[in-house]
């Protein structure tokens, strides 16, 4: 599905690869995207104005010398752009991961960009197309905004200003000198700064606010013994939000001064005295006067109501004259304009994919913008097969619109967003009072046929891969890994239920993923992402990447409703040593309850009050059907106390698999884990006296372990139910927030954010005639118990395989190295001189660059 449309005046262009860049003189653009990969937020895009694509994300644009030149940061190099001719000038390599919105015009021929590794954050000058080291070792990991001074202050310094994320401090530099003058404690997560014009004084923002203070709730921003308390709410999501005021003559931090939530950018408007912050969190900007430090305005950017939570504004550009505010809104992809003297939104302009950076040429007649995902993962290559990370970011540059024109593409970004700019009267939102019970509610808070709703959740595998070689549905059988005889089970459930051929993870990788199913929603920390070096907020560990519209459950508690939750979003298993998998299935195939083996608990005080204690967190160490038998349990108790929860979690992670690594469950046996457990759950609940009013929901949370010939985010759903309309196939457009928008129809739930309020409800699968069939689980054919075999006997690239796998990371998802596990799997699937599909990945990985094996 192509949710893509380009409005007249806008010319695409693709660069080279990274290695191409680096390699030819002159690259010359392709001057059209042929393959737009799918929004998976049902949104469409029509960005405005003159576009260039890079492979890649796209972290941050400034206009250079001239309004012709930009720069936009790129995921691995720094790249130089003529727009208008569609010309690369110049191609920088990084160091290391490029800075979030780390790149900034010095106002005197140069281009600052910072870039970080887990050993050093650097900062480099390009002038006249040349790179040279400004500084070293300012910190580590992943760094953000630069902010340079326009003027040498009183000491004759020209003073840049680098945010350290995760290391909660602000590195501070004279670009002129190349020294780094040392570095201020900040609060926590800071990531935007302003400097004034004489260099004296700086702003950083701070993600996660304050410094927790004694009596503070609190909760760690990471797994480890040492990570940072952050001030949370009662639902668990970070409460504070702050600036930190640096005096750069004296290196002192010397204010703190609250704001909303997740302040990123900023925008500092010195002559009329006001510094303007996009609070990513609130969907806000306050404007503080920096005389008195003080908060004197707040800016919402509700322009389609209250409802639509999750607009993410994540950029700042001001005219010169400071009347208008620009800010990009990352979850609306728009930049809305506002009015300064009374923080009206004019209107708003369409962009790419995710909105992350902006830039004003200096005569304030052209606007730059950057966008995170730009037109969509694609590289359609011969094969033409997809990858969730082939990122393609995007610039675009437009003049600064007139009223006219401003109207129109306000048009445009409500059309894209399906939503009205004015929200609907409240009398078109109530309930009916007596409306008849259907399976699928029209308006939550009518009466559903479906009382009890459970939710599964399995790890990182696209369609294609499992359920390519259905004889219906959208399938490509050449790309099928773990086909009929691995998992029987999601085959006969697709097959006796509904096929869902069209249903797309809304994330790239497990920490985009359970924000989604749990939240409906990803903030501007996750989806950058912020949290490297810090944390990965796929279990529920992080409070800094939890929207601020809060979790399903929170939700379904305030209507009343009761919930139990086994395992998602909950902290991973840790301790388990080598060869624990295969001894817990052996225990297993004993006969043992496993009833008091783990003991399980959450940061997050209501989810920590709603979880099955025994019931494990993330491990790919303990079989599925371990946890199939814990649940299995408790559904006994439920059935004599004649009483099901009303919503159910359930997390299944055996498929994510643990490569080929000697002496633990191949890949196929692990794939046949998951599946038979999810089949033996299934079993139960239709046999229960609950299935009559029950709906089960199967998901995974990403795709990112495998390719797929529609599109990298394409993955295997299910949904299963007595009024599921059976035999039937589906190919309405679904998502992530479409479950979540059908649970809150059928619990009678709000929605949490403006994703699932646009989502397509799953009201096309069911239908108000009931089949309480029963569904009997099937055993694979596939051995639960085959093991890879030890490197020594392997040879070639077999061998080189179990090499590499040993030396991957599996207790945390995505740790491993994705291109180079994918090919594992591919080639352990299917043969060793099966060639694997054709498909370009861009340079981001969730934890960790990927590598040849050589390099590792």
């Amino acid at each position: 599905m192509n949710t893509h449309r380009l409005l007249v005046g806008c010319v695409a262009s693709v660069l080279l690869s990274p290695a191409a860049l680096a390699a030819a003189r002159e690259p010359v653009p392709v001057r059209n995207v042929t393959d737009p990969g799918v929004v998976v937020t049902r949104q469409a895009t029509t960005p405005a104005g003159v576009q260039s694509v890079l492979e890649g994300r796209v972290y941050g644009v400034v206009f250079g010398a001239t309004a012709e030149e930009i720069w936009a940061l790129g995921a691995k190099h720094l790249v130089g752009l003529n727009w208008r001719q569609n010309r690369v000038v110049a191609s920088i390599p990084l160091s290391g991961k490029p800075g979030l919105q780390g790149v900034a015009w010095d106002g005197a021929g140069r281009v600052l960009v910072a870039s970080g590794s887990a050993k050093e954050v650097r900062l480099q000058s390009v002038e006249s197309g040349k790179a040279r080291p400004v500084a070293d070792n300012l910190g580590a990991n992943t760094p953000g905004t630069v902010a340079v001074a326009r003027r040498k202050n009183p000491a004759g310094q020209r003073v840049a200003v680098v945010p350290i994320i995760a290391q909660n401090k602000a590195a501070i530099v004279d670009v002129e000198s190349g020294r780094a003058l040392g570095s201020v404690a900040t609060g926590v997560a800071p990531v935007g700064a302003a400097v004034n014009a004489e260099g004296t004084v700086a702003y950083v923002s701070n993600w996660a606010g304050r410094i927790p203070q004694p009596g503070d709730p609190t909760a760690p921003a990471g797994h480890t013994a040492k990570a940072d308390p952050v001030v949370i709410d009662a639902r668990g999501i970070a409460a504070s939000g702050t600036l930190t005021k640096i005096d750069l003559t004296t290196l002192q931090a010397v204010a703190q001064i609250p704001v909303e939530l997740h302040p990123v950018a900023l925008a500092w408007d010195e002559p009329r005295h006001r510094l303007f912050v996009a609070n990513g969190n609130s969907d806000s900007v306050s404007v503080v006067d920096p005389r008195s430090d003080r908060v004197v305005q707040t800016i919402a950017l509700r322009p389609f109501g209250a409802a639509a939570r999750g607009v993410a504004p994540t950029a700042l550009a001001l005219t010169p004259d400071g009347a208008t505010l620009f800010v990009a809104c990352g979850g609306i992809n728009a930049v809305a304009v506002v009015r300064t003297t009374d923080g009206v939104t004019q209107g708003l302009i369409p962009t790419g994919w995710y909105p992350n950076g902006l830039a004003l040429s200096a005569d304030g007649r052209w606007l730059a913008v950057s966008t995170l995902l730009g037109v969509g993962s694609g590289w359609r290559d011969e094969p033409a097969k997809r990858f969730v990370h082939a990122y393609r970011g995007s610039v675009c540059v437009l003049p600064v619109p007139d009223a006219a024109q401003l109207a129109g593409y306000t048009t445009a970004v409500a059309e894209n967003n399906r939503l009205p700019l004015a929200p609907a009267p409240a009398a078109a939102t109530t309930a009916a009072a007596k409306a008849r019970p259907v399976a699928i509610p029209q308006k939550a808070g009518e009466p559903s046929l479906i009382e009890q709703v459970v939710y599964v959740v399995k790890e990182n595998r696209t369609y294609d891969q499992v359920l390519g070689d259905m004889p219906k549905g959208n399938g490509d059988p050449s790309l099928v890994m773990f086909g009929e005889e691995v998992t029987p089970n999601q085959h006969r459930l697709a097959d006796q239920f509904v096929l869902l051929d069209n249903f797309y993870a809304s994330g790239g990788n497990s920490g985009d993923g359970h924000q989604w199913i749990t939240q409906s929603n990803e903030n501007p920390y996750a989806m950058w992402p912020g949290w490297d070096g810090r944390s990965y907020p796929f279990d529920g560990t992080d409070p800094i990447a939890y929207s601020s519209g809060g979790f399903l459950w929170d939700y379904a508690l305030r209507a009343r409703k009761t919930v139990q939750v086994f395992g998602e979003f909950a902290p991973r298993v840790t301790g388990l040593g080598g060869g624990a998998r295969v001894a817990l299935l052996q225990r297993w195939r004993a006969g043992e309850t496993f009833a008091a083996e783990w003991k399980t608990t959450s940061p997050i005080p209501p989810l920590d009050g709603l979880l099955a204690r025994n019931f494990p967190g993330y491990s790919t160490e303990i079989p599925d059907v371990v946890r199939a038998r814990l649940f299995l349990a408790e559904l006994k108790k439920w059935e004599v106390a004649g009483r099901m929860p009303n919503l159910v979690f359930l997390q299944l992670p055996s498929n994510h698999t643990r490569g080929t690594s000697p002496g633990t469950h191949t890949p196929k046996a692990m794939v046949a884990d998951n599946d038979l457990a999810l089949g033996q759950i299934v079993e139960a609940l239709t046999h229960s006296p609950f299935w009559k009013k029950m709906a089960i929901f199967v998901v995974e949370d990403d795709a990112q372990n495998g390719v797929d010939h529609v599109d990298g985010h394409r993955t295997v759903a299910l949904a299963i139910s007595p009024y599921v309309r059976r035999g039937h196939i589906d190919s309405t457009f679904y998502a992530h927030p479409s479950i979540a928008k059908t649970i809150e129809l059928i619990l009678g739930l709000p929605t949490m954010s403006l994703f699932d309020l646009i989502a397509n409800d799953m009201r096309a699968s069911f239908h108000d005639v009931a089949d309480v069939s029963p569904y009997r689980a099937v055993v694979p054919r596939q051995s639960l118990d085959d093991v890879n075999p030890p490197a020594k006997v392997l040879r070639g690239a077999a061998r080189e395989a179990a090499l590499a796998s040993a030396r991957m990371r599996f207790d945390v998802p995505d740790a491993a190295p994705t291109d180079a596990l994918n090919k594992i799997l591919w080639h352990d699937a299917r043969g060793w001189h099966v060639a694997y599909p054709g498909v370009k990945r861009a340079a981001f990985a969730p934890l960790s660059i990927d590598l040849d094996d050589a390099e590792r």
